[in-house]
C-alpha cells in the first residue's frame, strides 16, 4: 500500500485539511504536543479500517460538527483506489470504496458496512492488527508486538507472512478427514449389521416353505366351518323374531299396568275430594257467620288506614321542621365561636406586640453601639488587604532562599561522588581494552561455528524433503499394490472378465493376466523396498545431523553471552574516553560552588527584597489581633439590626390589630341576640307548634288500629274454608260424572291386560329354547373368529418372510458395493489425514517460519546494532524443553525473545523507554523490510510516532542513520516527533499548528 492524498474534514482537531503524499518519501511529522500529528495517521487508519484511539465512535467528529469526513486515496501493486469513511453523529457510518479507472473512480462499495470493510481488507491483504504491529509504529504502542504473548506472536508472524492459508486448507483437510472417518464408521456399521442380516437368509427360507404349506390347510378348514355357521344363523334368525314379539308383549303389559295404576289414583283422588265437600257442609251456617263478621271489620280497618295516612304525613313534615330549627341555630353558634377565636387572638397579640414595643430604647442604643464596631473593622480590612501581598511575598522569597541552598549542597555532593566514579573509572582502562580483545577473538571463533550449524540445518532439512519425497512415493506404490490385490482377487472369482478388454477370460488368458498382475506387483513391492532402505540410511543420517547440530548449538549458546561482555567492556571503555575533560569541568564547578557556599553571596536580589518587604511591614504597623477583637465587636452587636425591623414591623402591626378590635366585638353581640330570639319568633318554631295541634286534633290511635289488623288476621282461616265451600257445592255434579268414566276405563284396561298375560305364557317356553342356541352360535362364532386370526397371522408372517428374502437378496448386492466404496473411503481418509498434518501449524508454515526467522533476526539485529552502537543482541527461541515431571518428553512451539546487552541477558520490560524503543523499532523496521521483500503483504508504507523523545543526542542520530539506510526499500517512511532539533534532520517536513480554526498543515520540502 502507498499513499497518494488525504483529506479530512472534522476529524478529531481537524476542521479541514488536505496532504498530498505524492513526491513524499522520508518526511518528518513536526509540531507541538496536542497540535494533532498524531490524529493524520489516525484518520489512514480510521478510512481504511474503522479504528482509532476513541473510545466511542462519535468521539472522532469535531466538537460542535454534526459529522466527520476521511478521504483517502491509495495505490496497490500499481491500482490506485479510493476510500471514503463518513461518521454522523449519533447516526452511523457511511464507507464507500472505489476503484482508479481511464475514466475516473468506480465503485466497489459492497451492499453492507461489514462488507466493505471486507473487500478492502482483501485488497489491501493487511487487517489492523497487523498494520500496527508492522508497519505503524503507534504513539504509546511501539511495544505492541514485544509484548504480546509467545504464541500470540507466532500467529501474528504467520498472518504477517501469509501463512494463514495453510491453516485453512488444514482445517478444510481435516474437516475432510473427518467426514470420511465418519463415513467409514457408518459404513462398517452398516456392513456388519447387514453380513448378520444375510446370515440369516437360508433359516427364513425353511420357515417360508412351512408357513405356505400351513396357510393351505387352514383356508381349507375355514371353508367348511363357515357353512356350518351359516346354517346355524339362519335357525337363530327364526328363534329372535318371536323373542321379539315376546319383548313387544311385555311392553305392552307393563305399559296397561302403568296406565291402571295411574287411573286407581285419580278414582281415589276424586273419592277424596267428594269426601272434603261433604266436610264443610256439614260446618256450612258456622262459616257464613264468620264471612259476615269479616266484612265488618274490614269496613272499620279501612277508616282508620286513611287517619293513619295524615298521622304519617304531619309527623314527617314536623320531624323536618325541627331539623331546620336545629341547623340554624348550631350555623349561629359555629358563627359566634369564630367570632370569639377572632376577638381573643387580637388580644393576645395585640399584649405581645406591646411588650416589644416598650424595648426600643435599648434597641436603638444596640444600634449606634454596632455601627461604630463596623467602622473600626472597616479600617482595620483596609489595612489588612495592604499587608497580605507583603507578607506573601516575603513567604516566597524565604522559600526560594532556602531552596537555592539546598539545591547547591545537592549539587555540591552529586559533583562529589561523580567525580570519584569517573576517576574510578578512568584506572580501570587499559585493563578492560585487554578483556575485549580476548572476547572478540572468541566471539569470531563461535560465529564461524554458528555459520556451520546453520549449514548442517540446511542439511537437515534438506534431507527431511528427501524422505517426505520418498514417502509419498511409498505410499503411491502401495496404493497400486492394493489395487493389484483386488484384481487378483477379482480375478479369482467366477465369471471373472478381462480388466482391459472386459471379455470373459478363457484358462490361457487368465494365466498371462495373472502372470502380468504378479509380476507387476513384484516390481512394486521391490521399490518399495528400495524406499524404504533410502529412509532408513535417511533417517541415521538426519540422527547424526541433529546431534552435530546439538553439540555445535552447545557452543554457540556461549555467543549471546559473549556479546554481552563485550557490549559491556565497549560501553565502560567508549565512557572512559573524555573522562580527563569531565574530571577538570567537574573540579572547576565544586571550587565554584564552594565559595558560593562560604562566602554566602548566592541570591543578594532576593534578600535586598526581603528586607525592603519587612521595612514596609514595621511602618504598617499591623496586627491581626485588632483585626480578631473588631470582628468579635461587630458580632455582639450584630442582634440589633434584627431586632430593629422587628421593632418596625411590631409597630405596624399593633395599629393594623386595633382597627380589626371593634367590628369584632359588634358582631359578637348581634349573633347572641340572633340566637335568643330562634327559638321564640322564628318560622321554624311557628311551624312547630301548629303541626302540633294538627296531630292532636287527628285523634288517631295506633294501637285500637293494631288490635283491629289481628282480629282480621285470626279470621282469615274461616273465610278461606267458606269461599272453599262455595266451590265444592257447584262442582259436586261434575265429580259424579267423572266417577263413572273412571271406573268403565278400569274394567277395560284390566282385560286387556289378562289378554296379554296368556299370550306371554304361550311364547316363554320357545324363549328359553333361543338361549341355548344363541350360546351354540356364539361358540361357533369365536372359533371362526380364532382361525381367521391365525390364518391372518400366518399370512402376515408370510409376507414378512416374503419382503425379507427379497430385501437380503437387493442386500447382498448392496453388501459388495459396500465393501467396495468402503476401501476408497478408507483412501481417501488416509490422504487427507497427511494432508492435514503436513499443513497444520507444526507442518509446511512451522518450516517456514524457521526459515524466516533467521533472516528477521539477522536483519533486526543488523540495525539494533547501528541504533545501540552494538550494545544490545536479539535472538529467536522457536522451541523449549517441558517442565520436569511432565511424561511427554516432545519439545513446546514457541517464540520466546531473548534480548541481551553488556549486562547480560534480562527480561524486556527491565529496559529503559529508550532502549526499549530501540529494541521496538529494530524489529518493526527489520519485520516491515521482510514484508517489502516478499509478495504475501505490500508494505511499502511505513510510520513511527513519537519515538525520538525517549532518545538522547547520539540514539536520536543513529535512528534517522538507520532511517536513511532503509528509505530505498519503501516507498513513503513518515516519522513524527515534537522535538524542533530534529526537525532540520529530514529534507521534507510536513508542519501541524493548532489555533483557533482547529489543526493546519503546511509542507516544507
Amino acid at each position: 500500500m502507498i499513499p497518494q492524498q488525504l483529506i479530512l474534514r472534522n476529524f478529531l482537531s481537524y476542521r479541514q485539511a488536505m496532504l498530498p503524499f505524492r513526491g513524499l518519501h522520508l518526511a518528518c511529522i513536526c509540531g507541538a504536543n496536542g497540535a494533532g500529528k498524531s490524529s493524520l495517521l489516525e484518520a489512514i487508519a480510521w478510512a481504511l479500517w474503522g479504528q482509532s484511539r476513541a473510545s466511542r465512535e462519535d468521539d472522532v467528529i469535531y466538537y460542535g460538527e454534526a459529522e466527520a469526513y476521511v478521504d483517502f486515496e491509495f495505490t496497490v501493486q500499481g491500482q490506485g483506489y479510493r476510500v471514503v469513511r463518513v461518521r454522523r453523529r449519533q447516526q452511523g457510518t457511511v464507507l464507500e470504496l472505489q476503484v482508479q479507472t481511464a475514466v475516473g473512480y468506480s465503485s466497489l462499495t459492497q451492499r453492507s458496512l461489514r462488507a466493505t470493510q471486507e473487500k478492502i481488507i482483501q485488497i489491501l491483504r493487511l487487517d489492523y492488527p497487523t498494520f500496527v504491529n508492522s508497519a505503524y509504529l503507534r504513539q504509546g504502542r511501539a511495544d505492541e508486538f514485544m509484548a504480546k504473548r509467545p504464541s500470540e506472536r507466532k500467529q501474528l508472524l504467520a498472518a504477517l507472512l501469509g501463512l494463514e492459508q495453510y491453516e485453512l486448507l488444514a482445517e478444510a483437510a481435516r474437516d475432510r478427514a473427518r467426514e470420511y472417518k465418519a463415513q467409514i464408521t457408518l459404513l462398517e456399521q452398516r456392513l456388519s449389521a447387514e453380513a448378520t442380516q444375510l446370515a440369516a437368509q437360508a433359516h427364513l427360507q425353511v420357515q417360508h416353505q412351512h408357513l405356505t404349506a400351513r396357510i393351505a390347510q387352514q383356508r381349507q378348514h375355514l371353508s367348511q366351518q363357515q357353512r356350518f355357521l351359516q346354517q346355524q344363523q339362519a335357525a337363530y334368525h327364526a328363534q329372535q323374531l318371536r323373542q321379539q314379539e315376546y319383548h313387544n308383549l311385555v311392553q305392552q303389559q307393563h305399559t296397561l299396568a302403568t296406565t291402571i295404576e295411574h287411573l286407581e289414583q285419580q278414582y281415589n283422588a276424586l273419592i277424596q275430594q267428594r269426601q272434603a265437600i261433604a266436610n264443610l257442609l256439614e260446618r256450612a251456617a258456622e262459616l257464613e257467620v264468620a264471612a259476615c263478621q269479616w266484612q265488618h271489620l274490614t269496613a272499620q280497618e279501612s277508616a282508620l288506614q286513611q287517619r293513619f295516612s295524615d298521622y304519617q304525613r304531619l309527623r314527617h313534615e314536623r320531624d323536618r321542621q325541627q331539623a331546620i330549627l336545629e341547623a340554624h341555630r348550631q350555623d349561629l353558634l359555629h358563627r359566634l365561636h369564630k367570632v370569639d377565636t377572632q376577638v381573643h387572638l387580637i388580644q393576645e397579640q395585640s399584649q405581645h406586640l406591646a411588650t416589644l414595643i416598650a424595648k426600643e430604647p435599648d434597641i436603638l442604643s444596640a444600634l449606634e453601639q454596632l455601627q461604630q464596631a463596623r467602622a473600626q473593622l472597616q479600617e482595620l480590612e483596609q489595612l489588612q488587604q495592604q499587608v497580605f501581598p507583603l507578607l506573601h511575598a516575603k513567604h516566597q522569597l524565604e522559600t526560594q532562599r532556602q531552596q537555592h541552598y539546598e539545591h547547591l549542597r545537592s549539587r555540591r555532593e552529586e559533583l562529589q561522588q561523580r567525580w570519584h566514579r569517573l576517576q574510578a573509572q578512568l584506572n580501570r582502562q587499559p585493563e578492560l581494552e585487554q578483556a575485549v580483545s580476548v572476547i572478540t577473538a572468541q566471539i569470531e571463533t563461535l560465529e564461524k561455528k554458528r555459520i556451520y550449524q546453520e549449514h548442517l540445518r540446511q542439511k537437515g532439512l534438506e534431507r527431511r524433503q528427501f524422505m517426505e519425497q520418498l514417502q509419498a512415493r511409498q505410499r503411491d506404490y502401495e496404493r497400486q499394490i492394493a489395487h493389484l490385490d483386488q484384481s487378483l482377487n477379482r480375478l479369482g472369482q467366477p465369471g471373472a472378465v478381462c480388466p482391459l478388454c472386459q471379455q470373459p477370460l478363457d484358462e490361457e488368458h487368465y494365466q498371462q493376466v495373472l502372470r502380468r498382475n504378479t509380476a507387476e506387483k513384484e516390481d512394486l513391492l521391490d521399490q518399495v523396498w528400495v524406499i524404504r532402505e533410502q529412509l532408513a540410511v535417511s533417517e541415521r543420517e538426519i540422527q547424526v545431523l541433529r546431534r552435530e547440530y546439538l553439540a555445535v548449538g552447545y557452543e554457540v549458546s556461549e555467543l549471546t553471552q559473549l556479546f554481552e561482555q563485550r557490549g559491556y567492556l565497549q560501553q565502560q571503555i567508549q565512557s572512559t574516553t573524555d573522562l580527563g575533560s569531565q574530571l577538570t569541568a567537574l573540579a572547576t564547578e565544586l571550587e565554584e560552588l564552594d565559595a558560593l557556599l562560604q562566602t554566602k553571596t548566592w541570591g543578594q536580589e532576593s534578600l535586598r527584597e526581603l528586607e525592603e518587604i519587612e521595612a514596609h511591614l514595621a511602618s504598617l504597623n499591623y496586627d491581626e489581633k485588632n483585626v480578631a477583637i473588631a470582628r468579635a465587636q461587630v458580632e455582639q452587636w450584630r442582634w440589633a439590626d434584627a431586632k430593629q425591623q422587628e421593632l418596625r414591623h411590631a409597630k405596624r402591626q399593633y395599629r393594623q390589630l386595633q382597627q380589626q378590635l371593634p367590628p369584632l366585638e359588634a358582631q359578637q353581640q348581634q349573633l347572641q341576640h340572633e340566637l335568643a330570639t330562634l327559638l321564640h319568633d322564628s318560622e321554624a318554631a311557628i311551624a312547630l307548634r301548629a303541626l302540633d295541634e294538627q296531630l292532636a286534633a287527628l285523634a288517631y290511635d295506633p294501637t285500637t288500629h293494631a288490635e283491629l289488623q289481628a282480629a282480621l288476621r285470626a279470621l282469615q282461616p274461616q273465610l278461606e274454608a267458606y269461599q272453599e265451600l262455595q266451590r265444592g257445592r257447584s262442582r259436586l255434579p261434575e265429580l259424579d260424572q267423572k266417577q263413572q268414566e273412571l271406573e268403565q276405563t278400569l274394567a277395560l284396561q284390566k282385560a286387556q291386560r289378562d289378554s296379554i298375560q296368556h299370550q306371554l305364557q304361550q311364547l316363554e317356553q320357545s324363549c328359553t329354547a333361543m338361549a341355548a342356541q344363541a350360546a351354540t352360535l356364539e361358540h361357533l362364532q369365536q372359533q371362526l373368529t380364532q382361525q381367521q386370526h391365525h390364518l391372518e397371522a400366518d399370512l402376515a408372517a408370510h409376507g414378512k418372510l416374503t419382503a425379507e428374502l427379497e430385501q437380503l437378496t437387493r442386500l447382498a448386492k448392496e453388501h459388495q458395493q459396500g465393501q467396495q466404496h468402503l476401501e476408497q473411503l478408507r483412501h481417501h481418509f488416509r490422504v487427507y489425514s497427511e494432508l492435514a498434518q503436513a499443513m497444520g501449524k507444526n507442518g509446511i508454515p512451522a518450516m517456514l517460519i524457521e526459515t524466516v526467522l533467521p533472516h528477521l533476526e539477522a536483519e533486526t539485529n543488523a540495525i539494533l546494532g547501528r541504533l545501540s552502537n552494538h550494545q544490545l543482541h536479539i535472538q529467536f527461541i522457536t522451541q523449549r524443553s517441558r517442565q520436569r515431571g511432565s511424561g511427554d518428553c516432545k519439545p513446546i512451539e514457541t517464540l520466546d525473545i531473548l534480548i541481551a546487552d553488556c549486562q547480560g541477558t534480562r527480561p524486556y520490560e527491565s529496559y529503559s523507554g529508550g532502549e526499549a524503543f530501540r529494541i521496538n523499532f529494530a524489529l518493526r523496521l527489520a519485520l516491515a523490510r521482510l514484508l517489502a521483500q516478499r509478495s504475501g503483504s505490500d508494505v511499502q508504507f511505513l510510520i513511527i510516532d513519537e519515538g525520538f523523545g525517549t532518545q538522547d543526542t547520539h540514539g536520536c542520530e543513529r535512528l534517522i542513520a538507520a532511517l536513511n539506510a532503509i528509505a530505498p526499500e519503501f516507498q513513503c517512511i513518515l516519522a513524527i516527533t515534537h522535538v524542533p532539533a530534529l526537525k532540520e534532520a529530514f529534507q521534507t517536513r510536513i508542519e501541524v499548528t493548532k489555533g483557533d480554526q482547529g489543526s493546519q498543515i503546511s509542507v516544507i520540502a
